[in-house]
């Protein structure tokens, strides 16, 4: 099969989140058996390079064509590529290819994409990744795109991916006929898990005692994710009940690279004195996060919106039991199954990490419980052929 992905970030650009892992991942697993390729931008918190061009790159065995944009702060500003080549590249290279896969669909290479397939009668998906509703940032540019082409891409596409089901209602909201509408989780690569790192390494690497209670944070630092409420219930979970060798042998280690909310995190640790129980790592990629995994006690992810939570998915890899805000969409699944949904609030927060910390049994039970949904649906093994059987029935 001749699979065109489509993507306005791509590896290696990590600072731009979990959209462009899991658009890494689905193009890797199907260019075993197919032939793929993925156009982009160069685009990142600084513009990629690439010495020998931006065309046919392989990264990992898949073709990536990297398009340059004519200003990389303007793509920063309001997600929108100017990549001038693109249209001419497209209009000749779209008809090599049978089906189009388009991740997030606020974005130039959406446009110009999704206008040569209808031309041409090819097939394109759409997976927006949690950003089906023009909402949190950027609002008003964000309506006005899809009245200019938003509904017009997503009205369409000849399916949509939506995460979960509350992805699914918003696709619903924005008038997509739910006939067209298929339920394709995220997941993680079990045989990177086959061999995880011996315990230990991690909290040596950040002069963390082995006795030490560790709550993790993984993701980008950034205000969507919570971080501000998860400070405050930390030192709440810390302080409030004095400071005895109990509380100050817990730590938390936040790992991520900064999105423009560093500053205030530490200011924020600073202001509760916490510089002796929050380890700020910066990006882990790989081995080091895994490190960071197996060593904490348990997962936490306060957002303020979050349509998935891979990292979580790699935490239950690890065994780990997760907490979340139920501003999460899979707070459902996740509630009294593999970890404990709590109200967006300090205090909820602060009891739900602490209730995992010191119950050794039903963080256990729950930890158990993620590896075997692991296996039994969050893998990519599965989604992709999830992910194919859809292709093929458009073709």
């Amino acid at each position: 099969m001749k699979i065109l992905h489509v993507a306005h970030f791509f590896i290696p650009c990590l600072s731009a989140g979990g959209v462009v892992n899991a658009s890494y991942q689905i193009a890797s697993k199907e260019s075993k058996d197919n032939d793929v390729k993925v156009i982009t931008s160069d685009s990142c918190k600084e513009r990629l390079k690439f010495p020998n061009g931006r065309y046919d790159v392989d990264v990992d065995g898949i073709k990536v064509d990297y398009f340059k944009n004519l200003s990389n702060r303007f793509k920063l500003a309001t997600m929108l590529d100017t990549p001038l080549a693109a249209p001419f590249r497209i209009r000749k290279d779209i008809k090599n290819y049978e089906i189009i896969h388009i991740h997030e669909h606020r974005q130039t290479l959406a446009i110009i994409v999704s206008h040569f397939a209808r031309k041409n009668n090819i097939p394109y998906i759409v997976q927006a990744h949690g950003s089906v509703l023009p909402f949190f940032q950027k609002e008003g540019l964000k309506n006005l795109f899809d009245k200019a082409f938003g509904f017009r891409i997503l009205h369409n596409a000849s399916c949509v991916f939506a995460l979960t089901e509350v992805e699914k209602e918003q696709y619903l909201k924005m008038g997509v006929d739910e006939d067209k509408i298929e339920i394709v989780p995220l997941g993680i690569n079990l045989e990177e898990y086959e061999n995880i790192p011996e315990k230990g390494k991690f909290k040596s690497k950040f002069n963390i005692g082995d006795d030490d209670k560790l709550v993790l944070f993984v993701g980008r630092l950034h205000e969507i994710k919570g971080l501000d409420l998860l400070i405050d219930a930390f030192n709440d979970l810390i302080h409030d009940n004095g400071d005895n060798d109990e509380n100050s042998s817990i730590k938390l280690a936040i790992v991520g690279p900064d999105d423009g909310y560093l500053s205030k995190l530490e200011e924020k640790i600073e202001k509760y004195s916490l510089e002796g129980n929050v380890i700020v790592t910066g990006l882990l990629y790989k081995e080091e996060k895994q490190e960071a995994l197996v060593d904490s006690d348990l997962f936490v992810m306060p957002s303020k919106y979050e349509s998935f939570t891979s990292s979580g998915l790699e935490a239950m890899a690890c065994g780990k039991p997760l907490v979340l805000t139920k501003n999460n969409h899979i707070h459902d699944w996740v509630d009294g199954n593999v970890g404990i949904a709590c109200d967006d609030d300090r205090d909820s927060l602060r009891k739900a990490i602490e209730k995992l910390l010191f119950d050794e049994e039903l963080s256990n039970s729950f930890g158990e419980n993620g590896r075997k949904l692991i296996n039994e649906k969050y893998n990519w093994d599965m989604i992709n052929n999830q992910i194919i059987s859809i292709y093929k029935r458009f073709l």
